[in-house]
Order: structure tokens, then C-alpha cells, then sequence
């Protein structure tokens, strides 16, 4: 049954308007402020000091040299440009993904890693070339462009965060110009100096495999690199204690004890607590971190590092025991401690969670999945969550729900695990996707919180608080469903091949996690770019 109070009227509006937003937009100028509404028509920007030939674009925008800004057609015609936006591997169509013109030629984003000074925490800082025309993909990945200039050579951008890839294209005047389906992806490695992928580092663990996810979404085995440096942008580092064999702490069977390596490890993988969460400094070259399970309560984790990293714009998925970095050790004796605003105030937590519905090992007797509920309402609210409703939907669109015998509405979910409960008092936190065998007894797979916990500001435009990064935390193994089949020393031994209904929900958690942060209130808006 699905976790919504949210009135069947005000949840179609929602669901309509989220489907319809490629459609719409409204007006900002070139620093990212709001400006003045504007329904059936694209985002137009102003961009102080611009310049170029080829006469003027609409919002004070200056039209790129070469380009043909504003044509008059007849009637209700417009200039347009129509597609889809697909992951790197081309397999899935992509939500909220920015679609536009750029004002100026692409420049470097900020970085490497997280944005720091004048590009700390800001959105505009991630579209330093400004906006002739934009847009944002709909739920199934499609888009109108609107207004768009006229050229043999229109440079047409797909961006979310830091994933960023232009193509050029030529457009006909006065019509709809289609693009061919599957012809705009987000990039799986850098062919031009305007391609962008983030930096990534994964912690690997003995019990899962989250490092070949980049794999599935489409990125090839040269994107892989053991530690810090490289050409690559996916940077693998090993998690959990190797002494003795790396069984030490480690009580076998599936879960308990500290957390223990991956075996085989990816050659020249650095300790993760040596060179990865040793300190924040060493973190913030990456922009997004992902922890895969270690079988066991993170082994030396540094709490106290990874929330001032996610305080400054870090961006975090963690899965199973790494619920240690967010509760402490609550399960073994280590030497950490979970910072003083996480802990109970971001949920109620199980140490171990292994036995419940579903917790087999893969491979087992009675492996069969859960069936997970998505939130489309706000925690402790009967009001929508834009991004759940969106995540619902989604999830519709790329075949994702009604899976491997659970309910049409509900996502399978294998190796599911129970330590987190996210309820109305734990206000930091949102949760996604649930599961519970009766209304007293509600488990949360999937949850997320904005940081820092208690923004010390607000924007000066919006209603809501300011945050800078994002935290993701996943209950269950992204590796468990049977079709994975995964060995280990990445990245050889990682699949290629299509994501998992679980590993689906994660591909749509991992490119919000890329985006800008909003309050979970908040629609993404039509821009895509929010004006922080």
C-alpha cells in the first residue's frame, strides 16, 4: 500500500505539474536571482558583460556570434528544440537534468572536488557561461527548448551538478527540431574540454559491490583509478580492517562486528581511513562519496571529518553499516562517535539489522524481495514531496516497480536490512522509500538530510533554509538482487550490464545527489538552477 496521505486531487496537480515542467519556465537574471514569472515559455537570463555578434537575446541576453536570437514566426510558431536525456550508458532517461543554450562558450567548472571560496555552496557557480535559453528534463526524461537561436551550429548543454556535456546541432527556423532518441547522454569519459564528470570516491567493503553501480550507469573501466590523482574519475579506495586476513572483528554469516575489506581489493586501493576520511582536506577532493558496506560497523571511521566535509557542499551515500558514521558504533567498541546533531536526531537506529522479511544471504535459501513503499509526502506531513512524487513516477517510466512478484506500485528489494526508522521527530531527515509489515512497524530503506543540520541563514528569495550539501543513507545491499552478478577487484569484475529495480532507485539518487540542493519542500525549479 503506498506511505501517502497526500489527497488523490492535490496528487495529480503534483504529478501533472512535475511531468509539465519541461514545458514551462520563469524568468532570472544572469547572477541567479529570481525574477518575474512567465508560463509556456523557457528560462532567459541576463548576463552582465556579455558580449558577441549577432544582435540581441531576449531577457538582455547578448545572442552568441553566428546565432540568429528571437525569430519572428507566424502565428503561434516558435524556434524549438525536443529530445530526451539519457544516463551515460544510454539505458535510462534522466529527471531534472538542465537543458540550454549557453550565453558564452562553456567555461571550467570549479574544482577539482568541492567548490570552495566564492563557489562554496553556490548553484549559479556550476553555469558560469549564463543561459541564452533553458530548461529542465520532465520525469520521463523528455524536454522542449523553446525560443531556441537559429544556426548551422547551436551549442545545445545537458548538465546536473557537475555531469555536463554539450553538443552542437543545427536548427531550422520556425519549427520543432527534434533530436534523435538516445543522442543526448550525460558523458561517460571526457572526449571534448567541455565535457564535466564529477570526482568520485568509493570506499569499498566486504559485503557489497556499490563501485561497479558507476559501472551499469555507463562508465567504462578506464574511469577507474586506485586512490587520489589519475585521469580517471572514479577513485577507489579500501574500506574496513585487513589485518589478519581481514577477518579480524568480523563475526561471519552476513553481518556483525567491524567492518572488514573487500578480498580481492582493486590493486593499489589505499586504506579509506588512511587517505580517503582521514581528515577533511583529503575529502574534499571529491565531490561525491560512496560507502559501500564493510559487513560489519565501519572500521575507523571519522565522523567528525565526513559532517564538516558535508557541511561546505560534500556530497555522501553510505549503505547497511556505515549507519555507523550517522549513529556511532553502536554495535561494537570502536573509538568514534557520531556528531551531537546526528545520531537519535536523524533516526532511531538497530545495531546489525539482519534479521527481518527479505535478509537472506544472495545466493540462499528464501531469497525472495520486500516490496518498497515511496514516500511522496514530506516527513511528519500530509504535504507533498516534489522529489518523491517525482522518484515515484520515475521509477514507473524505467519499468523499475511491480518487479520479481511485489505489488504494482511497490519497488522490489532484495537484502533489504532493518536499522534505521526515520519518523516525524526526526525533522533533519526525509525518507524515500519504506517498508513495514504492519502500520506500527515502519523500516526506512532509504532516507536523505540536507547539511548543515541547522543552517545558521536563510535565503533571501525563498521560505526556506540554506544547505549546502546532501547525505544519503540506503538500508539494504545495492548489489543483492539476483541478476547482479558482480565479482570482486573492481572494475574488472563489475557487471556491465542493466540496473537492477534497486539499483534503478539508486541511479535516481545518485544524479539528485549531483544537482543543487533545495529544501525537500521545494520543487526543483523550472531553471534548474536555484537561486542560492
Amino acid at each position: 500500500m503506498r506511505l501517502s496521505t497526500l489527497g488523490p486531487m492535490a496528487f495529480t496537480l503534483l504529478v501533472a505539474a512535475i511531468t509539465s515542467v519541461a514545458a514551462c519556465g520563469s524568468s532570472h537574471n544572469g547572477d541567479g536571482g529570481n525574477g518575474g514569472s512567465s508560463s509556456g515559455g523557457p528560462t532567459n537570463f541576463s548576463i552582465p558583460g556579455s558580449s558577441g555578434a549577432g544582435g540581441n537575446g531576449e531577457g538582455g541576453v547578448t545572442c552568441p556570434a553566428n546565432l540568429e536570437c528571437n525569430v519572428s514566426c507566424s502565428g503561434s510558431n516558435t524556434t524549438s528544440i525536443s529530445g530526451k536525456v539519457y544516463d551515460p550508458a544510454g539505458r535510462n532517461p534522466l529527471y531534472n537534468i538542465v537543458v540550454y543554450v549557453p550565453a558564452t562558450p562553456l567555461q571550467a567548472l570549479p574544482g577539482p572536488g568541492v567548490p570552495t571560496g566564492s563557489a562554496m555552496c553556490s548553484c549559479p557557480a556550476l553555469y558560469p557561461s549564463g543561459e541564452v535559453v533553458t530548461t529542465t528534463t520532465s520525469v520521463d526524461g523528455t524536454f522542449t527548448l523553446n525560443d531556441a537561436p537559429v544556426g548551422d551550429n547551436v551549442p545545445l548543454v545537458v548538465q546536473i551538478g557537475k555531469w555536463r556535456r554539450q553538443y552542437n546541432i543545427k536548427t531550422t527556423a520556425c519549427q520543432d527540431n527534434p533530436q534523435p532518441d538516445k543522442s543526448l547522454t550525460l558523458p561517460s569519459t571526457l572526449t571534448a574540454s567541455t565535457d564535466s564528470i564529477p570526482e568520485i570516491a568509493v570506499s569499498t567493503g566486504e559485503a557489497d559491490t556499490l563501485e561497479c553501480l558507476m559501472r551499469r550507469i555507463g562508465l567504462p573501466t578506464s574511469e577507474y583509478v586506485a586512490g587520489a590523482g589519475g585521469n580517471g574519475h572514479i577513485h577507489v579506495f579500501a574500506g574496513g580492517e585487513t589485518a589478519a586476513g581481514g577477518i579480524a572483528g568480523f563475526l561471519g554469516g552476513g553481518g556483525g562486528g567491524i567492518g572488514t575489506a573487500e578480498n580481492p581489493g582493486m590493486a593499489g586501493a589505499p586504506a579509506s581511513y588512511e587517505k580517503l576520511w582521514d581528515s577533511q582536506a583529503d575529502l574534499m577532493a571529491y565531490d561525491i562519496v560512496l560507502l559501500s558496506c564493510e559487513g560489519g560497523e565501519t572500521y575507523n571511521a571519522n565522523p567528525a571529518a565526513l559532517e564538516s566535509y558535508l557541511n561546505v557542499g560534500g556530497r555522501v551515500f553510505a549503505s547497511h553499516y556505515h549507519y555507523a558514521w550517522f549513529a556511532g558504533p553502536i554495535g561494537t567498541n570502536q573509538n568514534y562517535k557520531a556528531p551531537a546533531d546526528w545520531g537519535t536526531a536523524l533516526a532511531s537506529w538497530t545495531a546489525n539489522g539482519t534479521t527481518g522479511p527479505g535478509t537472506c544471504v544472495q545466493g540462499g535459501p528464501n531469497c525472495t524481495p520486500i516490496g518498497g513503499n515511496i514516500v511522496t509526502t514530506l516527513n511528519g506531513s500530509t504535504q507533498p514531496f516534489p522529489k518523491g512524487v517525482a522518484l515515484d513516477s520515475w521509477l514507473g517510466n524505467v519499468g523499475a516497480l511491480g518487479q520479481n512478484g511485489v505489488a504494482a506500485t511497490e519497488l522490489s528489494i532484495y537484502q533489504p536490512r532493518y536499522d534505521a526508522k526515520v519518523g516525524a521527530a526526526n525533522t533533519p531527515s526525509q525518507p524515500w522509500i519504506t517498508y513495514s509489515e504492519s502500520s506500527s512497524d515502519l523500516w526506512t530503506m532509504y532516507f536523505s538530510f540536507d547539511t548543515p543540520i541547522n543552517p545558521s541563514n536563510t535565503t533571501t528569495n525563498e521560505t526556506g533554509p540554506t544547505y549546502c550539501g546532501r547525505a544519503v543513507y540506503s538500508d539494504l545491499h545495492v548489489a543483492g538482487n539476483p541478476q547482479t552478478t558482480d565479482t570482486m577487484s573492481p572494475p574488472g569484475g563489475c557487471e556491465d550490464g542493466p540496473l537492477s529495480p534497486q539499483e534503478k532507485a539508486l541511479e535516481f539518487m545518485l544524479f539528485d545527489l549531483s544537482s543543487c540542493v533545495i529544501p525537500d519542500s521545494e520543487m526543483p525549479p523550472m531553471s534548474g538552477i536555484p537561486p542560492q
